[in-house]
C-alpha cells in the first residue's frame, strides 16, 4: 500500500458545492485516473481518504490537502499526472507526494477576505482591534465567545470597493476559527465578501506538507 498526499486548489467554479459533494467528485476523479485506490471495509465501501480542514461553502482555496492509499507501485510524478488529467474543472491538482506530517498537526491557515464595504481599512482594523464577541450555538444553548485569541495576525488594505483583509488564524482539529463568525461580527458594515484560503501551517508556522 502506497500512502499519497494530494495538494490541490479549489476555485470559484466549485466553491458552491458541499464538502460531501467535493468528496464524491474527488472519488470519481480517482476512479477515472486508472489508479487502484484502497477502499474501506463494510457494507458501504468507499475510497479510504482523509480531507484536511474542510472548507465552508462558497470558500475558495489555493492549498487544499487530502490523503489516500493506492495498491499501485507508481512514482508520485506518475500519480500526479494521472490525477491532473482526471480531476474536473474547478479542482486543480498541484502535486502528489509522500505524506510527511500527520494531518492532525495542521494548526494555522492564511486567508484573504475581500470585504465589500464603504468603510476604510482603518475602520475595519479598529473594529477588530479588541475583543470580538460572537454568539456560538452549543448543546447547552447560545454562548457569547471572544474569537480574537484565534486570530494570530491580520493586515488591512484599502481597495477600490472595500477592504482586503489578510488573516492568519487557528485551523485544525484543536482550535479552529470558522470565518463565518468573523463575517457575522462585521455584517452591519459589509455588503458582500469573498474568502480564499491560501496556505496551511503546523503549530510552529511551517508550511504543512
Amino acid at each position: 500500500m502506497l500512502p499519497v498526499r494530494v495538494f490541490y486548489a479549489k476555485d470559484e467554479n466549485v466553491s458552491y458545492i458541499s464538502h460531501l459533494d467535493l468528496q464524491r467528485s474527488v472519488f470519481r476523479a480517482i476512479n477515472r485516473s486508472g489508479l487502484n485506490p484502497v477502499y474501506t471495509e463494510g457494507f458501504n465501501p468507499h475510497i479510504k481518504a482523509t480531507f484536511a480542514c474542510p472548507l465552508s461553502v462558497f470558500q475558495k482555496s489555493g492549498y487544499e490537502i487530502f490523503d489516500f492509499f493506492v495498491h499501485d507501485e507508481l512514482s508520485y510524478e506518475e500519480i500526479t499526472q494521472r490525477l491532473k488529467t482526471a480531476f474536473p474543472r474547478g479542482l486543480e491538482v498541484i502535486k502528489a507526494e509522500i505524506p510527511v506530517k500527520d494531518l492532525k498537526e495542521i494548526a494555522l491557515a492564511d486567508y484573504v477576505i475581500n470585504l465589500k464595504t464603504p468603510l476604510t481599512a482603518e475602520d475595519i482594523e479598529n473594529m477588530l482591534s479588541g475583543k470580538i464577541d460572537v454568539v456560538k450555538k452549543t448543546k447547552k444553548g447560545d454562548v457569547l465567545t471572544d474569537i480574537s485569541p484565534l486570530i494570530k495576525s491580520k493586515t488591512f488594505v484599502k481597495e477600490e470597493n472595500g477592504v482586503k483583509l489578510y488573516i492568519r488564524c487557528a485551523c485544525g482539529t484543536g482550535e479552529h476559527l470558522n470565518l463565518r463568525y468573523l463575517i457575522e461580527f462585521l455584517s452591519d458594515s459589509v455588503t458582500d465578501y469573498d474568502i480564499i484560503r491560501n496556505m496551511l501551517y503546523d503549530g510552529d508556522g511551517n508550511i504543512f506538507c
